[in-house]
């Protein structure tokens, strides 16, 4: 009877997902087959304000889908904003730009490269409102920018200044078992990425880069919202030691234009664009538009083009994701984008902590052969660091975002051993026969000898000495002055230009509008995207058969299962990195 129940349970869910998996499939071929869009009269550009923001998102329909939680999450890519701003400026059928909440998930660069779009937007005359029950601090960097953005009377508003906060791992690590090996690279004593894996507080040296950064980022906050809201920098300053939260302050004090309910600015809208009632405004969101205009000028056709390359997230070798930097997918992309003879110039657009030393030795091989044969851009997003700024530091010209985070330039070592998890946790036992004195070196149940610990840190100092000189030739700078600027430190992209880290300020536009100005092809020219985005259907089969897996793991092995994913997690961040903090949080 059991192993009848069994069976009729594994057909009926077999079942369920055979007929899950068609409806996704015949979803798919009817977006495919979909006619074009036409843009209706009366359209209001939608920006979704609580929306998770990378700099390209994947072309999936199915992203937002999690077949195990049933929760919808959706990214929302950087490019389809600003190229939908960009087109939206001169397009009559749009009326005006509608903010559409106010809890944007997303870095500070990025939220300024949006920042400066809406700012250009806005010069065309056109309104922007917007809406919402809760504005956050990134909200309001937004929200400035409006010319109507109205908050619920019975909202909250959060204005309370930036913290940056490190998650500590070491006693935790002691109560299960693991145990670091940490190996940094002599003087790297801002390298601070493996600080959690050896102390539970924060060292002196890396409080000090970090207040400083803060300081850096904060004063480009204030200045840019002053400006918005009529306030100087030092009354915002203010507000936010007194913890703003109340909304009738703040539109008291200007930073908001008013208290309304969403009903009231739906009657601003019909107003604004002279339709009867909301129904009559037909809204239209960024990636719907911009995947449909041409607003690259006929990429396909166009003789002369600018590449930009994404490279997005941990740099790690193999292939990689739209959210992880493969070394073999973004060397094969930068690779592509040089042999094209109708690509003119190529933009690495850099949105990373780091990762692999040697992921980013692989990825940066290909821009110095890129840079020999065409203009080369680097445009730093939220993030450009250690390993994303030594994948960046070949370029003809760096642009960056004064609230990017960039530097970071140094190495380390990590390493686990689970002795006493394994042993004394969950009762596994390896033994090992060898034939050389370091044959197992590796083996995740002992410690490093000393003469191993030796060697080690050898590499990981070559590793610097290489980081180092790839910095040098590519910025053109002394060995010894990359050394006092490096040791690990981190720094604001608007001290990076005062150090010659990078060379201007700049978003994502900016860096294209450069490469065509060096390649000699401003008058004509289109954008090409790489790398090539990864098939919907794939995409989601891949995910859901990861999600299976896990559940398996789960399943077979109970509450051991939390052992083993402990062990994987330590393992995926072993080897010699150059890499920023692993949980840095600034917000």
């Amino acid at each position: 009877m059991k192993t009848f129940l069994k069976m009729l349970l594994a057909s009926i869910l077999g079942g369920g997902i055979l007929i899950f998996l068609i409806f996704i499939l015949f979803a798919s071929l009817a977006s495919i087959s979909s006619p074009e869009l036409e843009v209706q009269d009366n359209t209001v550009l939608r920006i979704d304000m609580n929306g998770r923001y990378v700099d390209r998102a994947q072309n999936n329909p199915f992203e937002s889908i999690d077949p195990f939680s049933g929760e919808m999450e959706s990214a929302i890519g950087l490019n389809h904003v600003l190229g939908a701003l960009k087109a939206a400026k001169d397009d009559p059928k749009i009326k005006g730009v509608y903010l559409d909440g106010g809890i944007p998930l997303g870095g500070s660069a990025t939220l300024k490269d949006i920042r400066e779009a809406l700012l250009d937007f806005k010069a065309s005359g056109k309104f922007i409102y917007g809406y919402s029950e809760i504005l956050t601090q990134k909200g309001l960097y937004l929200a400035s920018v409006a010319d109507s953005f109205m908050l619920n009377p019975e909202g909250i508003i959060e204005f309370s200044g930036l913290s940056a906060s490190v998650t500590y791992y070491r006693e935790a690590l002691d109560n299960i078992g693991l145990k670091p090996v940490v190996l940094r690279a002599t003087g790297n004593k801002f390298k601070s990425a493996v600080e959690p894996f050896l102390s539970d507080t924060m060292s002196a040296a890396n409080r000090m880069q970090l207040t400083e950064l803060l300081s850096s980022i904060w004063g480009q906050y204030l200045d840019e919202v002053s400006a918005s809201a009529n306030l100087s920098p030092a009354q915002l300053n203010s507000l936010a030691d007194e913890l703003l939260t109340d909304p009738k302050v703040a539109q008291e004090q200007g930073l908001i234009k008013g208290l309304a309910y969403k009903d009231q600015i739906h009657e601003m809208l019909i107003k604004a664009v002279e339709v009867d009632n909301i129904s009559a405004v037909n809204f239209i969101n960024p990636a719907k538009y911009a995947s449909k205009l041409d607003i690259n000028g006929s990429s396909e056709y166009n003789e002369s083009r600018v590449a930009v390359i994404y490279a997005q997230g941990e740099i790690q070798g193999g292939e990689g994701s739209e959210y992880v930097i493969g070394s073999e997918r973004i060397a094969r992309a930068i690779r592509e984008a040089r042999k094209n003879s109708k690509v003119k110039a190529i933009v690495l657009r850099v949105n990373s902590p780091g990762g692999s030393a040697l992921a980013s030795e692989v990825i940066w091989r290909e821009m110095d052969l890129a840079r020999q044969e065409k203009p080369v851009i680097a445009s730093m997003g939220d993030v450009a660091a250690s390993g994303g700024y030594y994948i960046a530091c070949y370029a003809d010209t760096i642009l960056a975002q004064e609230n990017t985070v960039t530097g970071s330039i140094g190495a380390f070592g990590l390493f686990f051993t689970a002795e006493e998890l394994m042993h004394d946790k969950i009762g596994i036992n390896i033994e090992t026969v060898k034939t050389n004195k370091h044959s197992d070196l590796g083996t995740i149940d002992r410690d490093l000898s000393p003469s191993e610990r030796a060697i080690l840190i050898r590499q990981v100092d070559n590793i610097y000495g290489t980081f180092k000189q790839r910095v040098a030739a590519g910025r053109g700078m002394d060995i010894a002055l990359v050394d006092s600027l490096g040791q690990g430190r981190v720094y604001s992209g608007k001290k990076a230009l005062e150090l010659g880290l990078v060379d201007m300020m700049g978003g994502l536009d900016e860096a294209v509008a450069i490469a065509a100005e060096k390649a000699g092809i401003s008058e004509s020219y289109s954008v090409v995207n790489y790398p090539e985005l990864e098939d919907p259907l794939q995409a989601f089969l891949k995910e859901l058969n990861e999600g299976f897996s896990t559940s398996t793991l789960e399943r077979e092995l109970g509450h051991y299962a939390y052992y083993l994913e402990l062990i994987q997690n330590a393992q995926s961040r072993q080897g010699f990195q150059t890499r920023l903090e692993f949980d840095l949080q600034i917000d």
